[in-house]
């Protein structure tokens, strides 16, 4: 993990929401009319990215742990290590993803979710 980039509350936020089991917590941290790209899919609107949570990461029961830290410009970039009750077939191990944060007037504005 790259010492040198401090990781915004938001994102701080958002794995402790989703390994704490907390999907209220977990939507309020998202704009109103937020965009989360998971692989070639375009979520967009907090009732949407609320389903999109849901449906893949709290259903699951998924838990991330931080790999690696990068900041570029406006964007922070995370790769963490997905754990959980999920289809392993789909993903190959370890479950290695990239997410893309871009936080505007404190909240996940955008979020690109791609396999690492």
């Amino acid at each position: 993990m790259n010492q040198h980039v401090t990781m915004p509350s938001e994102v701080q936020e958002y794995y402790n929401a989703i390994n704490q089991y907390q999907p209220e917590a977990f939507i309020d941290l998202f704009a109103e009319e937020a965009i989360v790209r998971d692989n070639g899919k375009q979520i967009q609107g907090r009732e949407a990215i609320e389903a999109w949570g849901e449906a893949e990461l709290f259903s699951a029961k998924v838990r991330f742990t931080i790999n690696e830290i990068e900041e570029s410009g406006d964007r922070i970039a995370v790769t963490a290590e997905m754990e959980g009750e999920f289809n392993r077939n789909r993903v190959p191990a370890p479950q290695l993803f990239r997410h893309d944060f871009k936080i505007r007037k404190g909240k996940i504005s955008s979020l690109d979710v791609t396999l690492k």
